[in-house]
């Protein structure tokens, strides 16, 4: 009476679009400023434990 999980899923359709005319990001002064604080955030504080474990 087991059913393969595959039998189980449901088909989920998206309504996603996908692109290759994507802008890039990665210069723009938002994104720049917020990795800056981040790397600045675990430099001084560290990555939590919890998750270095589960690597």
């Amino acid at each position: 009476m087991h059913e393969s999980k595959t039998k189980k899923q449901a088909k989920k359709s998206s309504k996603a679009v996908i692109s290759e005319k994507v802008q890039d990001y990665g210069n723009d002064p938002f994104f720049v400023k917020k990795a800056r604080e981040s790397k600045l955030f675990l430099e001084k504080h560290g990555f939590p434990a919890e998750l270095l474990k589960n690597r």
